[in-house]
C-alpha cells in the first residue's frame, strides 16, 4: 500500500503588483477569497484526497501564516519553517525530514484555487496506475504561457519532456503544469544536487514513467491581483441561491437579488441593492442607497459607504469605503481607506493587458477585459481621487 505525505508550500513571494496587498509578516496565501484565506483551498483539497496530516511550509518571519491558518483550518496540520532560500526547491527541501519518512508525497502549491476533485483525480490515478510520479496539467492559455512550466505528453498521457521556460516551448502540443504533484521521495536527491523542480521532474521522466492528469475545471494560480478577481469570479459563478445568515441584518427596504451570501453580523442598510452573484462577509456593512453587484467579494469587517457602487471587485478585510465611492473591477487591500467621491476607472486602453487578465462575457454576449485599481494594504486614497485603469495605489 502506497503511503502519501501531504505537503503544501506556503512560502512563495508575491509579484510586485500583488505584494502591495500583503501585510508585513504575512504571505499572499492569506489573502481572502469568499471568507477564507487562499491557503484554505489547497490544504482542504489535499486533505480530502488523502486524509492525513498536511505539512505546511512557511517562510521564516511570516508568522501570520501558522497563526491565521491554524484558526481558519479545522484540519490536522503541521508547520515547517523555511529558514533560507527563495525557490520552490528550497521550500521542498525544508520539509525533507518529513518527506524522508515516506516513499511518495502529494505536493501542492499554496496559492491555488482549485476544485478538490482535481486532487482526488491525481491521487486516484496514481494509486490505480502506479507510475513513478503523477502531475496535474491544464490546457495552455497562450497569452499566459510565459508564467508557467510546461510538459509535452505522448498518446498515453505520459510525460515526454518538461519545459521550465516558454523560450524552449516545443512544436508539439503542450500543457501547463498545474502545481499539484505526487512525487517519489528520491526526487529530493536531484534537488539536493541543485536541480530545480522541473529539471528534477524531467530526470524522473527519463528514468521512469510520469503520468499527466488533465484538468479543465476551476484552476487559478494567485500570483497577481487579476488572479484574485478571477478566483472570485470562478467561485461565485457556482452560487445558485440566496443564503442569508440568521445573525445578519437586512433592512426591509433593501433588495437582495440573484445568488448572494450574507454572513453573520453583516448589515445591509435601507434602499441598498445587492445584485448577485456576490459575497457579503461577516460583520461587513453596506450603506444606504448603495449598489453592490456582479461578482463582488466583500470580506469581513469591511464597509461600503452610502450612495456607493461596487462591481466585480475583491475587498479585503477591514477595508473602508466612504460615501459616493465607485469601485469597479478593483482590489482593495486590508485596512485600506477610500475617501469620499473616489472613482476607479476600469476601461483599459486597447494596447494594455495586465498580466493574466481574463476575458469574460458580459450582457449581450460581448467579451470584455476590464481592470480598475489595486489599492494596497493600509493605503489611504484622498477624497475625490480618480484612479486610472490598471493603476496601483500604495
Amino acid at each position: 500500500m502506497v503511503v502519501l505525505l501531504n505537503v503544501v508550500l506556503a512560502a512563495g513571494r508575491p509579484s510586485r503588483e500583488l505584494g502591495v496587498l500583503v501585510p508585513p509578516r504575512s504571505n499572499k496565501v492569506l489573502l481572502r477569497v469568499l471568507g477564507r484565506p487562499v491557503l484554505y483551498y489547497p490544504v482542504s483539497g489535499v486533505y480530502q484526497a488523502n486524509r492525513s496530516t498536511v505539512v505546511i511550509v512557511y517562510r521564516s518571519g511570516e508568522d501570520a501564516v501558522p497563526r491565521e491558518a491554524s484558526s481558519a483550518l479545522d484540519l490536522p496540520v503541521e508547520f515547517v519553517e523555511q529558514e533560507a532560500g527563495e525557490t520552490v526547491r528550497d521550500a521542498i527541501l525544508a520539509a525533507r525530514k518529513a518527506i524522508d519518512t515516506v516513499d511518495y508525497f502529494l505536493l501542492s502549491f499554496g496559492d491555488l484555487v482549485l476544485d478538490s476533485e482535481a486532487y482526488a483525480k491525481v491521487v486516484n490515478t496514481h494509486l490505480e496506475e502506479s507510475p513513478d510520479a503523477t502531475i496535474l496539467v491544464t490546457p495552455v492559455e497562450p497569452h499566459n504561457v510565459e508564467n508557467y512550466g510546461l510538459v509535452s505528453v505522448d498518446e498515453n498521457w505520459l510525460v515526454k519532456r518538461v519545459y521550465s521556460t516558454a523560450g524552449s516551448r516545443p512544436p508539439e502540443a503542450v500543457y501547463t503544469i498545474a502545481g499539484v504533484y505526487i512525487l517519489p521521495s528520491r526526487v529530493l536527491d536531484y534537488l539536493e544536487k541543485g536541480l530545480n523542480l522541473p529539471e528534477a521532474l524531467q530526470r524522473v521522466a527519463e528514468s521512469g514513467r510520469v503520468k499527466a492528469v488533465l484538468w479543465t475545471g476551476t484552476w487559478v494560480d494567485v500570483g497577481y491581483p487579476e488572479d484574485l478577481l478571477e478566483a472570485v469570479y470562478q467561485l461565485l459563478s457556482r452560487l445558485r441561491e440566496v443564503r442569508i445568515s440568521g445573525k445578519a441584518a437586512v433592512e426591509r427596504t433593501a433588495v437582495i437579488e440573484g445568488p448572494v451570501v450574507v454572513e453573520e453580523g453583516a448589515y445591509i442598510d435601507h434602499y441598498a441593492v445587492v445584485k448577485g452573484p456576490a459575497y457579503i462577509g461577516k460583520r461587513s456593512f453596506v450603506g444606504a442607497h448603495s449598489f453592490v453587484r456582479d461578482y463582488v467579494d466583500l470580506e469581513e469587517n469591511s464597509r461600503v459607504g452610502s450612495y456607493s457602487e461596487v462591481k466585480f471587485s475583491s475587498i479585503q478585510p477591514f477595508s473602508l469605503m466612504d460615501s459616493k465611492v465607485t469601485v469597479l473591477n478593483s482590489v482593495l487591500g486590508s485596512e485600506s481607506i477610500v475617501g469620499i467621491g473616489v472613482t476607479t476607472l476600469n476601461v483599459l486602453p486597447s494596447e494594455e493587458t495586465p498580466p493574466r487578465l481574463r476575458e469574460h462575457v458580459v450582457r449581450g454576449g460581448v467579451f470584455e477585459k476590464k481592470m480598475g485599481a489595486v489599492i494596497g494594504y493600509g493605503a489611504r486614497v484622498p477624497p475625490y481621487t480618480v484612479l486610472k485603469p490598471g493603476s496601483v495605489f500604495k
